[in-house]
């Protein structure tokens, strides 16, 4: 189970909503090697332990995180971490897209500018267009960046997301569902660009195809009912699970 790539080292991590436990005792590594894909059937706890990862759950006033989690070997829930700096170092991408009511630059250049990452124009141009590129978009918008972000199809924002989220240059990226609110063209290209970034940056997946788990992630976790059933690489996990329960769920049985 250790890597020692890796980005983020989660110890016994439960998540309680209330009296209610959510996640039982899930322990990972997460590495920049591969892309990790959390699959499982709805309402298992793939979604919440992701949002363990940036203290996404922080905003959540019952819940509760024990266990140990590391972003490069600091505890994210010390004192020395800031959130802010936590949630620019680990993005996330959500099921919808997001995009902030501005202007496409603008949606690229927040955080920057918040983060302190570019001190003139010049600079936040250079990481506008190199953002945009990486995430796909760039020659698509690239006349009309000062068009709102909301104007754009439900793929293209979902890619502006993907672009703002790395415009901070995180360490890890976070997607929940990302393609599940997207036409198949537009999932095909969000794939691709899954494809394009890992090696780059950690990236974590949740999502409930498990076709897609297939084509886009080398490790797949398998949750269910709050626990981490099975956990190793996607083609082992898909054609030769281990757990019963991991193989009922891959043929269909339940989910």
């Amino acid at each position: 189970m250790a890597d020692e790539n890796a980005k983020i080292r989660a110890r016994d991590v439960c998540v309680y909503y209330g009296d209610k436990q959510a996640i039982d005792h899930v322990s990972i590594d997460i590495s920049p090697d591969y892309v990790t894909a959390f699959i499982g059937p709805s309402g298992c706890g793939k979604s919440t332990f992701l949002r363990c990862f940036n203290r996404m759950n922080d905003t959540i006033p019952s819940a509760r995180v024990t266990g140990l989690i590391e972003l490069e070997g600091d505890d994210i829930h010390g004192d020395r971490m800031d959130v802010v700096q936590l949630r620019a170092r680990v993005g996330m991408v959500f099921q919808k897209p997001n995009p902030f009511p501005k202007s496409i630059y603008e949606n690229i250049a927040y955080g920057p500018k918040i983060h302190g990452l570019a001190e003139k124009k010049a600079d936040l141009d250079v990481i506008v267009e190199r953002s945009l590129t990486r995430a796909g978009l760039w020659d698509e918008v690239k006349d009309r960046l000062e068009d709102s972000g909301t104007a754009l199809s439900g793929g293209q924002q979902q890619r502006l997301c993907i672009a703002r989220a790395i415009a901070v240059d995180p360490e890890v990226i976070l997607m929940d569902e990302p393609a599940s609110a997207l036409d198949p063209i537009a999932t095909a290209k969000i794939e691709e660009l899954i494809d394009e970034l890992s090696g780059r940056y950690a990236i974590v997946i949740v999502t409930h195809s498990m076709q897609q788990a297939a084509r886009v992630s080398q490790r797949t976790a398998f949750f269910h009912l709050g626990k981490m059933v099975e956990y190793g690489p996607t083609s082992e996990i898909f054609t030769n699970p281990i757990e019963e329960r991991t193989k009922d769920y891959i043929t269909g049985r339940y989910g």
